[in-house]
């Protein structure tokens, strides 16, 4: 025990006595920042933009949400030939649903587009979507669906109509409430200046 205690010391001591043993730990290697290479060449995504006209609705559903994901510049023009010319009302109402998550103002005649759609579902489908994005300046459209063959189509251009008024009261409401405070906060400051 006497041996441990006493090869630990002189280790302490050693240590101590040798203050350029620190010097000799080396220093961390440079970091390596590289910028991420392109995944897909613009031969690639061209072929996969040929795919949009594939038999197989999959492939054509498969082939739109890599475009989509990707943020593939013709994306818009293509997500509208969709919507408008797919044969699979399936594919255009997924389609739909892409639209939904664009930023650009492009895709309400798209939208508008999909309310003239021969399939009732896809109707549906672009009301709710109209009725997401809350602009009103498409309203002439859905209202005249209120006059559609199909009573699920009427409804949902009810509902979506009853959106829009409801979105207009609660901006009619906030702004009253600002002006309100506003009126409040002038009044206050009139009075403490007296």
């Amino acid at each position: 025990m006497l041996f441990i205690f006493l090869g630990a010391a002189s280790f302490l001591v050693w240590d101590h006595m040798n203050p350029e043993r620190e010097a000799l730990v080396p220093a961390p290697p440079p970091a390596i920042v590289q910028q991420p290479g392109p995944v897909f060449s613009e031969d690639e995504i061209k072929k996969v933009r040929l795919s949009l006209q594939d038999a197989d609705p999959t492939v054509r559903w498969a082939a739109i949400q890599l475009l989509f994901n990707i943020r593939d510049p013709q994306l818009g023009p293509s997500l509208e030939k969709m919507l408008t010319e797919d044969p699979d009302p399936d594919v255009r109402m997924k389609v739909v649903s892409l639209f939904k998550g664009r930023e650009d103002l492009s895709r309400l005649g798209a939208l508008v587009r999909g309310l003239s759609d021969y399939d009732a579902n896809v109707r549906i489908a672009s009301l709710q979507a109209l009725g997401d994005i809350g602009d009103p300046s498409v309203v002439i459209w859905i209202t005249a669906l209120l006059r559609d063959v199909e009573p699920s189509v009427r409804i949902e251009a009810l509902r979506t109509l009853g959106r829009f008024q409801d979105k207009r009261k609660a901006e009619f409401k906030a702004l009253a409430d600002k002006l309100r405070a506003d009126y409040e906060d002038a009044v206050r400051r009139a009075a403490a200046r007296r």
